[in-house]
């Protein structure tokens, strides 16, 4: 037991630990507050949590397919009296730096790390790489990670003081990871690999491995049970509320229509998110070489051993999911750190005499591996803020220059429609939305049923939306357009020539060719055409709503 002051010291050292993580995330990170938008899914996660602080469940009013808790989680940032955006950006950064924090705890936890070498490596890491592959936005991978960490330190935690382990950091561990299955269900891969890691970490032997598993069997029955227990309470709340159907079309149906069919793992894309990460993953390569040199006792050896299995079960996940989006691979950001950190801390910074040369050669490895992997955001900022000080106020921000336009124009009625991945004009600019299918504006043109509510012929809503006459258009000049579909399109273009004109065209900045901000989505700085009614070519009727909206 401790005495109160050293209890009292060790809070202090740890709240300042965290705080500087948090601090470095948060000046490390502070490019992604430029733009509005850097991948449209963040976009949908605050326009989705505006419709809920407005009283309006997520699904009911507008669709996607996207966990209940994602939506929560933006919630409180989309109803702020500050910009949902800036404050969405900062909480995402202060989060990133919480597991950092959590990244350096779980290190002591796994190897002999009392100067926290490997932990502040794997932390410092964990931050830095967690601005390529999407990971600047308010991304679902950025939180549904933080809960994976913590519910590891949870169970690291428990193993450490006694086993079988108590229940109730257990039951705590469940429970975080059932929050985490409802903001990205990924997170079920990292459960897989800490129910493996639990075993290696604990077992005598392989030879008593079933007397082991028996020995431990309560806490684990524990941990299963809390695990469905958050999701259990939103199915709840939707079936009590009227909108089972709702919550079976967004978590059921559509995940159905998404990852069934015949698509081919998208090869390129996964490559393009591992070599974003390479310093990472040569880190676990050389761990995994080394990994007799770099570990001091079987614990540790099999501690290692754990985090290959992770970032193996990560893999698993991609597999699945066949996508390869980049911000899918920001799950692999923990253990890939951590193998990283071991590597530093062992191979380098373990023979540095003082602190100080320690911190120097950190600051050093942070600012050469800072500017590798986001040398093309850095020098991108310097151009927009230079620009934007110039007096152009939001120069390559495409969904801020259309809202500085359109918003001291709109009455309470006005609708905008946005044609494509810009669904941020909608909360800019508080119109109303014309169409339940604001993720691009259309259902799904691909497989029905995806969009998270009842499908309905592209072809049809498109009639319904322009026979409604939005006041304004707003069509992105991207691949959403290109590749509509013909009947769609032509539809749309001849509307827009006999009922609206030509408002304002949107060209994009020269610095994201130059310098690109994201290397595979930046849906912020596309071109894009606004369109605006004409003068009443014939009375406007109201937003008539599919039936299954009212």
């Amino acid at each position: 037991m401790r005495s109160l002051p050293q209890a009292a010291a060790l809070l202090c050292n740890r709240v300042a630990v965290a705080a500087g993580f948090i601090i470095v995330a948060v000046i490390v990170r502070a490019p992604a507050l430029l733009y509005s938008v850097l991948n449209y899914d963040e976009s949908m996660y605050l326009l989705m949590g505006l419709e809920f602080a407005r009283g309006h469940l997520p699904y009911t009013t507008i669709c996607d397919l996207k966990p209940f808790g994602l939506f929560a989680l933006a919630t409180p940032f989309a109803a702020s009296p500050f910009d949902p955006v800036i404050s969405s950006r900062i909480g995402a950064s202060v989060v990133v730096g919480l597991t950092a924090y959590l990244l350096c705890r779980v290190s002591s936890l796994l190897f002999s790390d009392e100067r926290r070498l490997i932990g502040t490596s794997a932390g410092l890491g964990y931050i830095v790489f967690s601005l390529v592959n999407g990971g600047m936005a308010f991304q679902g991978e950025i939180f549904h990670t933080a809960c994976a960490v913590l519910a590891l330190l949870l169970i690291l935690r428990a193993i450490h003081h006694r086993l079988p382990p108590s229940l109730a950091p257990m039951i705590a561990a469940g429970l975080t990871l059932g929050i985490g299955i409802q903001i990205k269900q990924s997170v079920l891969f990292d459960m897989l690999a800490f129910l493996t890691g639990f075993f290696i970490l604990t077992a005598p032997n392989w030879q008593s491995l079933r007397h082991h598993a028996r020995a431990n069997l309560r806490p684990l029955i524990a941990l299963g049970l809390a695990l469905p227990l958050p999701t259990l309470a939103v199915m709840a709340l939707y079936a009590g509320t009227g909108h089972w159907e709702a919550w079976v079309a967004a978590n059921i149906t559509a995940h159905s229509a998404f990852y069934t069919g015949d698509r081919e793992l998208a090869w390129l894309p996964a490559l393009w998110s591992v070599a974003e990460q390479a310093p990472l993953w040569i880190g676990g390569l050389l761990a995994a070489v080394f990994v007799r040199q770099l570990t001091f006792s079987g614990r540790e050896f099999r501690a290692t051993v754990f985090l290959g299995v992770w970032v193996f079960a990560i893999v698993l996940c991609q597999l699945f999911l066949r996508i390869a989006s980049d911000h899918y691979f920001l799950q692999f950001l923990p253990p890939l750190s951590l193998l990283g950190g071991l590597v530093i801390g062992r191979g380098l910074l373990m023979y540095l005499p003082s602190r100080r040369h320690v911190g120097v050669t950190l600051a050093m490895l942070v600012g050469l591996t800072l500017f590798a992997v986001a040398k093309n955001p850095i020098m991108h900022s310097f151009h927009i803020v230079k620009d934007r000080l110039a007096g152009d106020t939001w120069a390559g921000d495409t969904p801020r220059r259309v809202t500085a336009d359109l918003k001291p124009l709109l009455k309470p009625d006005d609708a905008i429609y946005v044609v494509g991945f810009q669904p941020a004009i909608y909360y800019l600019t508080g119109a109303v939305i014309p169409t339940r299918f604001a993720f691009t504006g259309m259902p799904s043109f691909l497989q029905p049923g995806r969009d998270g509510c009842r499908w309905i012929e592209p072809a049809v809503e498109m009639r319904r939306i322009l026979d409604n006459l939005p006041r304004f258009i707003v069509v992105e000049r991207g691949i959403f357009y290109a590749e509509m579909p013909l009947d769609v399109r032509r539809l749309l273009d001849e509307r827009l020539i006999r009922d609206y004109r030509v408002r304002a065209r949107y060209e994009q900045h020269f610095a994201h060719q130059l310098y690109p901000f994201e290397r595979f989505v930046m849906n912020g700085g596309a071109p894009a055409d606004v369109y605006e009614l004409r003068d009443e070519p014939r009375a406007r009727a109201p937003v008539n709503w599919p039936k299954e909206a009212e």
